[in-house]
């Protein structure tokens, strides 16, 4: 009777395991903490994870404590991970339909790009009023030992004073405005989990948006390789940066780097 109860409980577990896997082995779960650039927790921040178009593929909101859970994610590589409050972005009123913050309350969102869900992903977004647009690490092949880095920064600041005291038409301010940087007034830092990572050079590039080729600046960074690449297939780089102007502005995204294995 034992030898058949264990049996009969080997079975049941073989079955609720098999059934359990089925269930969950193309899914994962995102879940992290927004918080602010001092630590204290961010409640009621859309978390929002995008299809390569763009478009939402999942959405949840922080708690009272910061938290946030993202469940049933399907594996796979998104273009992106967005976080902020809707109300704090300042054109929250024309974009989402709801009525913005005021300016001293409004803020610009946390990025985390190439997002490879093949795992439980733990992302703890950070954002204050820069946003680190587009950010990527990439290596130029057979060149020097160092890596790359892209990104464009936007300033809240810079957005707000040109709506506010130059143009008074918001249309036509939205389509001429440059929300860009000075290299003089930025300070980046790059990370691969705790790793601080020497950045050797810092170059501007002008590049040019939108119907009237407005132009925008952005950066190349030369920094460090990381002392060791680990088993995986990817590593996650983080940069922060510092906008020293308009008060201070702080800002930080993620990238997603797959890591190179030729024969």
């Amino acid at each position: 009777m034992k030898h058949k109860t264990q049996i009969a409980l080997f079975s049941l577990i073989f079955i609720l395991g098999i059934n359990l896997f089925a269930q969950n082995e193309n899914t994962i779960t995102i879940s992290g903490q927004v918080t602010d650039f001092n630590g204290n927790p961010i409640d009621n921040s859309a978390i929002i994870l995008m299809h390569k178009n763009f478009n939402p593929a999942h959405i949840t909101f922080s708690d009272e404590t910061g938290h946030y859970t993202m469940e049933g994610v399907e594996k796979g590589q998104y273009i992106g991970l967005f976080a902020m409050r809707l109300n704090e972005y300042p054109r929250a009123l024309e974009m989402f339909g709801i009525e913005t913050v005021p300016e001293d309350d409004m803020r610009l969102e946390f990025w985390a790009w190439n997002v490879i869900a093949d795992k439980d992903l733990t992302i703890n977004p950070r954002y204050h009023r820069l946003e680190l647009y587009g950010f990527q690490v990439f290596e130029i092949l057979g060149g020097s030992p160092y890596l790359m880095a892209y990104v464009r920064p936007m300033s809240l600041g810079k957005i707000l004073l040109h709506e506010k005291d130059v143009y008074s038409n918001k249309e036509e301010a939205e389509n001429v405005i440059d929300v860009s940087v000075e290299l003089k007034d930025i300070e980046f830092k790059i990370y691969v989990g705790n790793e601080p990572l020497t950045i050797h050079s810092v170059q501007p590039l002008v590049e040019y948006h939108g119907e009237k080729e407005q132009p925008m600046t952005a950066f190349f960074l030369q920094f460090d390789r990381p002392k060791e690449f680990s088993n995986t297939d990817y590593l996650i780089f983080r940069i922060e940066a510092t906008h020293n102007a308009f008060g201070v502005e702080k800002g930080e995204n993620l990238y997603f780097y797959e890591l190179k294995k030729y024969k």
